[in-house]
Parts: structure tokens; C-alpha cells; sequence
């Protein structure tokens, strides 16, 4: 089998991604009046990279935050870990090995087509190894669960039948970036660094 300089194998002189990735998406729709319902979202993904690459390929790559995500966070903004972005001065997309998020929302009638919606989002990304570039950010039994991103708000929908337009307002309650003991923002004017979403059909 044809290889490079540094050992990877090629296929037509190209050399090329060789991984095993997998990942979950679970909905409960649960009516609570005519018109209101209570929506469960969990989440979960983990990637390797085998042979060829040290990392995966970055569309193959798990990300966190966004209008579908953890909305008090801008999209490819959340982890990996406790990563702490004000460290680097770098400006590049957030990507890990590892998802996990969780969603609940309690969507209502308002009047006519209008509908609101009170949302609380869970979540963050992990790397599988330790990336000197993100320190932090890969995945550790005893402490993933405390670098769990939480964010909450509200929601405006307009039905229109045959598509729906949304618009989300989000705060980050609890931001893994912090040290640990400060991850919890409401010392922190969290509502300074609210989100705005908006999106066409619901979040999930």
C-alpha cells in the first residue's frame, strides 16, 4: 500500500480519513393543553480517528452551541471542556471528539399564530486526548459533569402554517470556562452576554 513522508496511506496519491463516528438524537413530545406541549431533547455523539489523521475530519467534528444547541452560546463558541478562550487570542471554531446536550422547553399559545416558548439548554464538546492547544478541553470521568454548559430563556414563534419563524433570547446560567467554584453566573450580569437567535422551524 502507497504511503507519504509521514507514514499515512494514500489513495491515488491523496491521503485520506479513516475514523469511526457515532451519535444519538432522542425527542419526547409530551401535550399539556390544546395547544402547549413539553419537549425533551438528548443528545450524544463520540468520533475516533483510526489511521491517516490525529484528529477527525473538521466536518465530522461535534459542536456545541448555536439555535439548535445550547442557545446561550453562538454556534462552534461552547468548550471543548473548561477551555478558556480569553487565554488565546486565536480566533477559530470550538470542535471535540465527544457531545453531550440536553434540552427541555415548554412551548405555548400566545394569540392567534404567535406561540412563546421557556427553554433551558445543557451541553458541552470534549477531546478524547489532551490537546495542548485547549487546555481543559478533553473528556475526564470525574469532572465532564461539572463542565457542563447550562443557558436558559425565552422564545417568540410565528406559525405560518407551512413554515415557522423563531426567535430565541438565551443567558449562559452556568459557563465551564470559569474556574471551578465560579461557574455560576448570576454574580456575573449574565444577561450582558444574552444570545439572539433566530432560526426558521423549531429548535429540535
Amino acid at each position: 500500500r502507497q504511503k507519504d513522508s509521514v507514514e499515512r496511506y494514500l489513495v491515488f496519491g491523496i491521503p485520506f480519513a479513516h475514523f469511526v463516528r457515532t451519535d444519538i438524537d432522542f425527542r419526547f413530545y409530551m401535550p399539556v393543553r390544546k395547544r402547549s406541549r413539553v419537549v425533551y431533547r438528548l443528545a450524544g455523539g463520540i468520533g475516533r480517528p483510526l489511521v491517516n489523521l490525529g484528529v477527525l475530519p473538521y466536518e465530522q467534528s461535534f459542536f456545541s452551541g448555536g439555535p439548535n444547541s445550547v442557545r446561550a452560546w453562538r454556534a462552534r463558541t461552547l468548550g471543548p471542556g473548561s477551555y478558556d478562550p480569553r487565554d488565546n487570542n486565536a480566533r477559530f471554531d470550538k470542535i471535540g471528539d465527544i457531545l453531550l446536550e440536553g434540552n427541555f422547553e415548554y412551548r405555548f399559545h400566545i394569540i392567534k399564530a404567535f406561540y412563546g416558548a421557556m427553554f433551558v439548554d445543557a451541553g458541552n464538546i470534549w477531546r478524547l486526548y489532551p490537546d495542548k492547544t485547549k487546555p481543559g478541553g478533553e473528556f475526564l470521568v470525574d469532572r465532564f459533569l461539572d463542565q457542563i454548559a447550562l443557558g436558559g430563556g425565552l422564545g417568540l414563534r410565528w406559525d405560518l402554517s407551512f413554515f415557522v419563524l423563531r426567535l430565541d433570547v438565551a443567558v449562559p446560567l452556568k459557563d465551564p470556562k470559569f474556574p471551578v467554584g465560579q461557574r455560576w453566573t448570576f454574580d456575573k450580569r449574565p444577561w450582558e452576554f444574552s444570545v439572539l437567535n433566530f432560526g426558521i422551524g423549531y429548535p429540535f
